[in-house]
């Protein structure tokens, strides 16, 4: 009994009104403004030093992450956890994000498509070493297969199996577009690249400009359909069953696998 009197006690001591719950923005903000007085701290980008020190790791720009409800994220795959304190883009400070398998993530709050080319990069290590980084350019050597170029991003995709005149073919669940306006490039496993320069077109064939050219023209067999519309099978119909990009590998290629570079 004497310590349940003496638990009312002590509640009945704290003051009435000891917790102020705003009922209104405005009021929060002042409450806020009361423990900083100087506005919420923001961190300013980092100038970059001096020398150009090049940045000595890989660094993988996603179009956009689940993390960041869509929008582009930084990963550095080498690395572990910790090991980067500190990353910007094009002069926008990014978050950190969840480290995925013990690599560093950082978090920005646009799509990647929506930052332009090349990329700048300033990142900063723990030991407090500063770096400097340009999309397009490496300084250690890159995958074997990887195309050289500004591309910054890949995706890896499996055929479906073969269709019309024996050719390997895939259906990819995004619409060209959704790669960014072109050019992007695809590697068959077998190694024959081709590129697409406007991926809103049919592109046919092994013609730099293949955007465009006719199907009574392909003598190669590469087919891209961008999956926007209408639906149909003449040469200007760039809609398809599944309402994303449709790939046709060449002809007498036996390509299983597919990788996209944008």
């Amino acid at each position: 009994m004497f310590r349940l009197i003496l638990v009312l006690a002590l509640l009945w001591a704290v003051p009435a009104g000891a917790v102020t719950i705003p009922q209104s923005l405005n009021e929060c903000n002042a409450l806020c403004a009361q423990y900083f007085p100087g506005g919420v701290p923001v961190t300013p980008p980092v100038t970059p030093p001096s020398g150009n020190k090049t940045f000595p790791h890989p660094i993988t720009f996603e179009r956009e992450t689940t993390q960041g409800n869509g929008s582009a994220g930084i990963l550095f795959r080498t690395l572990q956890a910790g090991l980067v304190t500190y990353v910007s883009v094009n002069g926008e400070v990014a978050r950190q994000g969840t480290p995925y398998k013990g690599a560093p993530v950082f978090l920005l709050t646009k799509s990647g498509d929506q930052y332009d080319r090349p990329l700048s990069f300033v990142i900063k290590m723990s030991d407090g070493v500063t770096y400097t980084a340009k999309s397009g350019t490496t300084s250690t050597p890159a995958e074997p297969g990887t195309p050289t170029g500004t591309y910054t991003h890949k995706a890896e995709y499996d055929s479906y199996g073969q269709r019309n005149g024996e050719r390997w073919a895939w259906r990819i669940n995004k619409k060209g577009p959704d790669f960014g306006p072109g050019p992007i490039k695809f590697v068959f496993s077998s190694g024959k690249e081709y590129t697409v320069k406007n991926t809103s077109k049919n592109c046919r064939g092994d013609n730099p400009d293949a955007c465009g050219i006719p199907s009574s023209k392909n003598k190669d067999g590469f087919v891209f359909k961008p999956g926007i519309g209408p639906n149909g099978e003449g040469d200007n119909d760039t809609g398809t069953s599944h309402g994303g990009v449709y790939l046709h590998a060449p002809y007498n290629d036996n390509s299983q696998k597919v990788t996209v570079y944008w």
